[in-house]
């Protein structure tokens, strides 16, 4: 496999961005000044009228990977906001083109669909803390930006890209005992799996730091909405419309495109969905932990399978990280050989460290299962809850529940007797 930095991971940070940039070039001040006022304008519910208002700007000059991942996270937002500022039946079924065309653009680059996802709102949106550590009662680290006004992002934000760096330790571990493999050194990755195994005990725990920092209330209520992408209330079916014609600007009564917008249809490349030169709906889901390469590195490196329809919905969710993280998980399910070396040993120790693994990473997702019946399911039935489109099914879309056992359950039946 190649280097780490080839496929933008750390061993220090795992996917958690190093020293992100915060703010785009001068020629983009108008993108750097919106989500800066993302909070007041959430509040007031004026970001739409400021969008429209918005010049067309375009990518040139934007080569950097960081400037792109930061474009990204800013265009990102800003839709997010934009089509669910109103709440549940308020949502807008289109994207204005100042922000539409550029973030499908950036997005084409990336390898990464045109919404809000994991990669923006933690991966890249994290800094270490600047209050002095006796006053970090949230987290030791810190968000750089925020999709509204509601307290409870600073600490779903943080504590998630808590568990992303506590994953790091992990990562190294994987990749020294595929490097083991071949010439086959059993000591070494015994070994390294026997490292993993101490390591899931933090990454397992920072997942308790929620319960106490958290409000499941305002996450539930608040929060998730922005998270739910494009497949719940008016979007549900045919999704959101992504407008990419510049005469659309300042003339919503322009309906002389219809025919054009017939023409030139196109795809995009890494999702295969088809589009017009002058409109692209998409159904996108909302930004999940699901989006993450944690637990898929861990399935990809031991080995384990899922159900075909499970397996299906890891790969579309590989297409909410950027192509570097994607191709990371491609080759390493195409170079491990974990499973198949320990199944084909004498060692002991090997099998015994190997499967405890599996039961470190079934508990991972066992203490996953509680998180979300304390801040989605329990809320769900609240009656006062009012996102009851999301009662059953998470912002990945999936039903919760079922799918969360079913995969657990799949860890654990890998084990080798």
């Amino acid at each position: 496999m190649n280097s780490l930095e080839s496929y933008c991971l750390s061993f220090k940070t795992g996917a958690i961005v190093e020293n992100p940039m915060k703010t785009l070039p001068s020629k983009w001040k108008a993108w750097n000044t919106l989500i800066d006022r993302l909070p007041e304008l959430s509040r007031n519910r004026s970001l739409r009228k400021e969008v429209e208002s918005l010049p067309l700007l375009d990518l040139d000059g934007l080569d950097n990977h960081k400037e792109l991942r930061l474009a990204h996270k800013i265009l990102a937002f800003i839709t997010s906001v934009y089509v669910w500022q109103d709440g549940e039946g308020g949502e807008t079924e289109s994207l204005p083109v100042q922000i539409a065309k550029p973030l499908l653009q950036v997005s084409d680059r990336l390898g990464i669909q045109p919404i809000l996802t994991n990669e923006d709102l933690v991966i890249s949106n994290c800094i270490p803390s600047t209050l002095p550590t006796e006053e970090q009662s949230l987290s030791f680290l810190q968000s750089i930006h925020k999709p509204t006004y509601h307290g409870s992002w600073e600490a779903f934000i943080t504590l998630s890209a808590e568990c992303e760096l506590f994953f790091a330790p992990i990562l190294l571990e994987i990749m020294n005992a595929i490097k083991a493999q071949d010439p086959l050194n059993e000591d070494a990755i015994t070994e390294c799996l026997e490292n993993i195994v101490k390591a899931f005990v933090q990454f397992r725990n920072a997942l308790k730091n929620f319960y106490g920092k958290l409000n499941s209330e305002e996450f539930y209520v608040d929060l998730r909405p922005i998270l739910c992408g494009w497949s719940h209330g008016k979007l549900k079916d045919k999704g959101l419309t992504y407008e990419t014609n510049s005469q659309h600007i300042n003339n919503n009564n322009n309906n002389n495109n219809e025919n054009e917008n017939k023409k030139a249809i196109s795809s995009c490349p890494f999702s295969g969905q088809q589009y017009t030169s002058n409109t692209d709906r998409r159904k996108c889901i909302g930004a999940s932990a699901a989006q993450s390469i944690t637990i898929q590195t861990c399935d990809a490196f031991f080995q384990i399978k899922h159900d075909p329809e499970d397996e299906k919905f890891f790969r579309n969710m590989q297409t909410y990280m950027i192509k570097e993280h994607r191709q990371f998980l491609q080759d390493l399910a195409m170079h491990s050989r974990i499973r198949c070396i320990v199944a084909e040993s004498k060692s002991f120790r090997m099998r015994t460290a190997y499967n405890q693994c599996l039961q470190s990473l079934w508990n991972f997702r066992n203490a996953h299962i509680s998180l979300v019946k304390r801040f989605i399911i329990q809320p769900s039935q609240s009656a006062d809850a009012r996102i009851k489109q999301l009662d059953i099914k998470g912002t990945g879309g999936q039903c919760l529940n079922v799918f969360l056992q079913r995969v657990r359950d799949a860890t654990i039946s890998a084990s080798l007797n």
